[in-house]
C-alpha cells in the first residue's frame, strides 16, 4: 500500500494538454516497424512522425494535422485543439481520447503506462500479465490495451537489442 502512494507521488502532474501530450512523447516509443534501418531504437517520436501517422489515416478519419501544430500543442502555444485533433493524437499514441480531457482518465492511463514499463522491465510473460490485470479489476478493454502496449514495448526492446548486436561487429572494424 505504501508502494502505491510512493508511485503516485512520482507521477508528473498532467494539468495541461501540453503536459499530457509531452508525457506521451516521453513514454511511448516508435515500434521497430515504424523505424528505418538508420533510426535508433527506443528514441522518441518526432512531431513529424506523429503528424504523418495522423495524416496517413486521413482517408478514414478526415483529420489532418501539421508537425508545427503538434509542436505548438506540446509547448502550450496552442491549447484548445478541435476534438478531431484530440482523437487523432490519442489514436496515434494508442490511448483513449479521454486522456486529454478527463483527469481521472489521464491518471489511469498514466498509471497503466507506468505499469507497462515496469512489466517490461521485469520481462513478465503474457499469461502472467493477464492474471495481474484480471486481479487489478481492469475492464476487458483496458486489459486488451495494456497487452497491446506490452507487446509494442517488447517489440521496441527486441529491436533495440537486435540493433545493438548487429552494430557491434561494425564498430570494431
Amino acid at each position: 500500500m505504501d508502494e502505491d502512494r510512493h508511485v503516485e507521488l512520482e507521477l508528473p502532474p498532467l494539468d495541461t494538454l501540453a503536459a499530457r501530450l509531452e508525457y506521451l512523447f516521453d513514454k511511448i516509443r516508435p515500434t521497430p516497424e515504424e523505424l528505418s534501418d538508420s533510426d535508433e531504437a527506443g528514441r522518441r517520436y518526432t512531431n513529424k512522425e506523429i503528424a504523418d501517422k495522423i495524416n496517413a489515416a486521413a482517408s478514414d478519419t478526415g483529420v489532418t494535422i501539421s508537425a508545427a501544430y503538434i509542436g505548438e500543442l506540446r509547448r502550450g502555444v496552442a491549447s484548445d485543439p478541435r476534438m478531431s485533433h484530440v482523437r487523432a493524437l490519442a489514436a496515434a499514441f494508442g490511448v483513449n481520447s479521454g486522456y486529454f480531457v478527463d483527469e481521472a482518465a489521464a491518471r489511469r492511463i498514466q498509471d497503466q503506462i507506468g505499469l507497462l514499463n515496469e512489466l517490461r522491465r521485469m520481462d513478465v510473460k503474457q499469461v502472467a500479465l493477464r492474471q495481474v490485470l484480471a486481479d487489478s479489476g481492469l475492464s476487458a478493454t483496458d486489459t486488451q490495451l495494456i497487452e497491446q502496449m506490452v507487446a509494442r514495448l517488447r517489440a521496441v526492446a527486441e529491436g533495440s537489442d537486435a540493433n545493438r548486436a548487429s552494430d557491434e561487429p561494425d564498430e570494431r572494424r
